[in-house]
C-alpha cells in the first residue's frame, strides 16, 4: 500500500545533479580542441574535480542533521540504531571525499605543466580515492535506477585504468578522462534526478534494482577482461620488442658500405610460412646518395635453388614507432596472404621495413618516394647478397597503398640506379599516387586526416629541412603532431586504439586551409607523384572502388597517364571494396599469377583500351 504513493521532493538530488552537470561539460569541454593542449585540458579536469569536491561537500552538509533524510520510513525499525550509525560513518566519509576531490584539483592547479605519465597518475589517484570513500559509505536501497555503489565501483576502476594504462601519451589521458568525466556526470545526474523527481518508491519498482545491478555487473565484466587482455598482450609484446631491439641498434663507429651490404641477419621463426625467414640490417641511401641505415626481412623456399627470381615488397603505412616495423611483427606474415604462394614457386621474397625505421634511425622518410623507393631496391640487393638465399637477377616488385607509390618509385630507378637487377614487372595496389592531389581532394579534418597526415608532415620535414610544418596546421594540430605520428602502429593491441579514436575526432581542424597553399610543400607533395615507368615494364593497378583514403579517381588517372605514355597496364577494379585487406586479398592471388606469366613470357591482358569505372 505504502509503494503506490509518490515520492517527495528531496533537496539532496541538487547536490548530485548540479556538479554532475557540471562534470559532464568539463567532459565535453576536454572532448573539444581544449582538450588538445595539456595545459589547458588539465585546468577543464581540476574543475571537475571541484565539482566533484563541491558535490561530497553539499551532500555531508545535508547529512549532518542526522539519519531522519539519510534512510526510508519503512527502513527505521529495530534496525534504526545500525543506521544511524552507518549515516554517521557515511558522512565522515563525505567529507573526506569533499577534501580529498578539492586537494586533488589544488595539485593540479599547482603543477600545470606535469608530464603525460603524471598526470594519468593524478587523474587515476584522484577517481581511485573518491570510488574507495563512496564504496565504503555503501549504498541506498532506494537508488534503483544509479546506485551509488555503482558509481563508486566505475570510478575505482576507471581510476585504475588511468593510473596503470600501458600507453602514457597526451592523447590517452584525454580519451580516458573523457570517458570517464562523461559516465560519472551521466550517473550522478540520474541519481539527482530520482532524488527529485516524484517518481514512485522503490517498492513498486522491484525490477528496476536487478536490472540495473545485471547490466552494472556486465559492463564491469567486459571492462574488466578488455583490460586484463590488453594488459597481458602489451606486457608479451613489449617483452619481445625489447628482446628485438639490439638487433636493430646500428653499430658504432661502423663505415658506410655499398648499398645492399648485409650489417647482420638473424632467423625468425614464423609459424605456418612455407619458407625460411630472417631478418636483415643492410647498407641504403637517400635520393641524394647520402648512406643510411635500413632492415627488412628476406624469406627463401624450404627446398635449395639457384638464380631465383625476387619478389621484392613495398608495405604499406605502419605508424613510425620502431615497434611498427613489420619485421619487428610476429604476426607479419598474416598481413601477407600471398606469401607462401610466392614460396611455393620458388621465389625469394624480400621486403624493406624503410630506412630510418625499426630502430635506425630517426623514423622513415614517409612517402618520400625516391628515397624509399631505393631502400626497396636495396632489399633486392641485400637478399642477393645473403648467403644461402639463391637469389637472382629477376626481380618483381609489389607494394601496397604507401607502399604501391614506392614499388613504383623503385621500379623507375632501377635500370639506372640498380642496372645488375633485372626488373620483369611491377604492381600497385591502392597506391598513393599523387599526394597533392590527395590531400586537394580530401581536406583531412577527419580521422583518416588526423591519423595519417601526422606521418606525412612530421617526416617531410625531415627528409625537407626547408619545410615548416607550422605553415600548414592549426595550432592544435601542431600541438599533437608528434604524438599523433607515433600514437599507435600494429604492435598495439587494436583494442587500445579504441581511446585515440574516440578523441581524434573532438580536436577540429588539421590543417589552417589550403595545405597546398604553401609555395614549398606544395612542391615537395608534387614531387612525390608516382613517377613514370621504364620503356616496356607492365604495370598491374588495383584499386578498390570504395576506397576513401586513396580515392579511385587518382588510380584512374594514372591508368591513362601510364597507357598515354605506351606502358603495358592490367587493371583489377574492385566493387564495394574499401582501403583495407579485404583489397589486397581480393588482388594477390591474381598478382602473383600475373607476375609468374611474366616470368615465363605468358601473355598477360593489357587494359588501357578497357573503359575505366571512374572519371579522374
Amino acid at each position: 500500500m505504502g509503494g503506490s504513493k509518490a515520492r517527495t521532493w528531496d533537496i539532496r538530488g541538487i547536490a548530485w545533479w548540479l556538479p554532475g552537470l557540471a562534470i559532464i561539460v568539463s567532459g565535453v569541454l576536454l572532448y573539444s580542441p581544449l582538450g588538445v593542449s595539456l595545459i589547458e585540458g588539465r585546468v577543464v579536469v581540476v574543475v571537475a574535480m571541484l565539482a566533484l569536491g563541491a558535490s561530497a561537500a553539499a551532500r555531508w552538509w545535508f547529512a549532518r542533521g542526522g539519519g531522519s533524510s539519510a534512510a526510508a520510513p519503512d527502513q527505521l525499525s529495530d534496525g534504526a540504531h545500525l543506521e544511524s550509525t552507518r549515516v554517521v560513518r557515511a558522512r565522515r566519509l563525505l567529507g573526506v571525499e569533499a577534501v580529498l576531490a578539492a586537494g586533488f584539483g589544488v595539485l593540479g592547479i599547482a603543477a600545470l605543466t606535469m608530464s603525460v605519465s603524471t598526470s594519468l597518475l593524478w587523474v587515476g589517484a584522484c577517481w581511485i580515492g573518491i570510488g574507495i570513500g563512496g564504496l565504503s559509505a555503501g549504498a541506498r536501497r532506494d537508488d534503483v535506477l544509479v546506485a551509488s555503489a555503482a558509481l563508486a565501483g566505475w570510478q575505482v576502476l576507471a581510476g585504475s585504468i588511468l593510473a596503470t594504462f600501458p600507453f602514457r601519451t597526451g592523447l590517452d589521458f584525454t580519451a580516458w578522462t573523457v570517458i570517464t568525466l562523461l559516465i560519472t556526470g551521466v550517473a550522478m545526474m540520474a541519481r539527482g534526478l530520482r532524488l527529485t523527481a516524484p517518481l514512485p518508491r522503490a517498492s513498486t519498482l522491484r525490477w528496476w534494482r536487478p536490472a540495473a545491478v545485471t547490466v552494472q555487473l556486465i559492463v564491469l565484466a567486459v571492462t574488466v577482461g578488455w583490460y586484463g587482455t590488453l594488459v597481458t598482450q602489451t606486457a608479451r609484446q613489449d617483452a619481445e620488442q625489447t628482446r628485438l631491439a639490439a638487433f636493430y641498434e646500428v653499430p658504432q663507429g661502423i663505415s658506410p658500405q655499398p648499398p645492399g651490404t648485409v650489417i647482420r641477419s638473424s632467423p625468425m621463426s614464423l609459424p605456418g610460412v612455407h619458407g625460411h625467414g630472417q631478418r636483415i640490417l643492410y647498407w641504403s641511401q637517400d635520393r641524394n646518395g647520402t648512406p643510411a641505415v635500413s632492415s627488412g626481412m628476406v624469406w627463401t623456399p624450404l627446398a635449395e635453388g639457384a638464380d631465383r627470381p625476387i619478389l621484392n615488397f613495398a608495405h604499406g603505412t605502419v605508424s613510425l614507432g620502431a615497434e611498427c616495423a613489420p619485421s619487428r611483427q610476429s604476426g607479419i606474415a598474416a598481413t601477407m596472404p600471398w606469401l607462401n604462394d610466392a614460396l611455393d614457386r620458388g621465389w625469394v621474397v624480400a621486403a624493406s621495413d624503410y630506412a630510418g625505421a625499426a630502430g635506425t634511425g630517426d623514423g622513415e622518410h614517409y612517402l618520400v618516394a625516391t628515397d624509399q623507393g631505393r631502400d626497396t631496391v636495396n632489399a633486392a640487393r641485400a637478399a642477393r647478397n645473403l648467403p644461402g638465399t639463391g637469389a637472382g637477377t629477376d626481380m618483381l616488385i609489389y607494394g601496397i597503398s604507401q607502399g604501391g607509390l614506392i614499388s613504383l618509385a623503385a621500379a623507375a630507378q632501377t635500370p639506372t640506379y640498380a642496372p645488375e637487377l633485372h626488373l620483369v614487372a611491377d604492381a600497385a595496389t591502392a597506391p598513393a599516387s599523387d599526394i597533392a592531389g590527395i590531400l586537394r581532394e580530401r581536406p583531412p579534418q577527419l580521422l583518416n586526416g588526423w591519423a595519417v597526415t601526422p606521418f606525412l608532415t612530421t617526416q617531410y620535414a625531415k627528409a625537407y629541412p626547408q619545410l615548416d610544418p607550422n605553415a600548414l596546421l592549426t595550432p592544435q594540430a601542431a600541438a599533437r603532431n608528434e604524438e599523433m605520428a607515433g600514437a599507435g602502429c600494429a604492435a598495439i593491441p587494436f583494442a587500445a586504439l579504441f581511446a585515440r579514436i574516440t578523441t581524434v575526432p573532438g580536436m577540429g581542424d588539421y590543417f589552417k586551409g589550403d595545405p597546398l597553399a604553401d609555395p614549398a610543400w606544395r612542391q615537395a607533395f608534387e614531387e612525390n607523384r608516382a613517377p613514370d615507368l621504364p620503356p616496356g615494364i607492365p604495370v598491374y593497378l588495383a584499386q578498390g572502388l570504395e576506397d576513401k583514403l586513396v580515392p579511385p579517381k587518382f588510380t584512374a588517372a594514372l591508368v591513362n597517364r601510364y597507357c598515354a605514355a605506351g606502358t603495358r597496364v592490367t587493371t583489377q577494379w574492385n566493387p564495394d571494396v574499401g582501403h583495407d585487406n579485404q583489397n589486397d586479398q581480393a588482388v594477390a592471388p591474381r598478382v602473383i599469377q600475373w607476375f609468374a606469366d611474366h616470368l615465363t613470357n605468358t601473355p598477360t591482358p593489357d587494359n588501357c583500351s578497357d573503359p575505366l569505372p571512374i572519371s579522374n
